[in-house]
């Protein structure tokens, strides 16, 4: 579960010496805005959280803090089953369960679970540094990458520079699964 995402914000922009005015400016919102979601009043909206991370030069997921991070001091190189790490954006019913030991490499393994009739961001589309690989283990998919459409079933799999605006979505009455490795850049 995400928490303190604005602590981390603050925390991110002000290591940067980077004004509150300034990031505001920078992503064309209000000042007032950054300040609420600093202090914890407000959650951003997933497109918000990408224009925040694109401007202070970081990975989205450097926003993350998880109840219960798994390190490798704790948990060496291997991720139990009953022990994944489960995280949530901001304004999205999507689940993802971390496979990997942390958010901090430089490759992100998941599984990301869709509940029916949703998609992965719960906005338009997104879009971040580096590259998606994807396999699809339940459901199916549509998946948006700029202005081509793909319709994925059970077994597909994939690749897209995850720099371009791309979306999943479960247009089905059913859970959809991915299974997805993110590169950083």
């Amino acid at each position: 579960m995400v928490q303190n995402t604005g602590k981390i914000i603050r925390k991110i922009r002000e290591a940067k010496n980077i004004s509150l005015s300034a990031l505001a400016r920078d992503i064309k919102v209000s000042k007032s805005l950054i300040c609420q979601v600093e202090k914890g009043e407000i959650l951003p909206s997933l497109s918000t959280l990408e224009k925040i991370a694109v401007s202070l030069e970081v990975p989205i997921t450097d926003f993350f803090k998880l109840e219960d991070e798994l390190t490798e001091k704790n948990y060496g190189n291997i991720v139990r089953r009953d022990k994944r790490v489960k995280l949530s954006i901001p304004d999205s019913a999507t689940v993802y369960y971390l496979l990997t030991p942390n958010l901090h490499a430089n490759l992100e393994f998941l599984i990301v679970e869709f509940p029916p009739c949703s998609d992965s961001t719960g906005r338009d589309t997104f879009r971040h540094e580096g590259e998606e690989y994807f396999l699809v283990l339940e459901g199916e998919f549509t998946l948006k990458v700029e202005n081509e459409t793909y319709i994925l079933y059970e077994g597909d799999s994939g690749y897209f520079d995850s720099n371009k605006k791309h979306l999943f979505v479960n247009n089905t009455d059913k859970k959809a699964r991915l299974l997805v490795a993110a590169t950083r850049k």
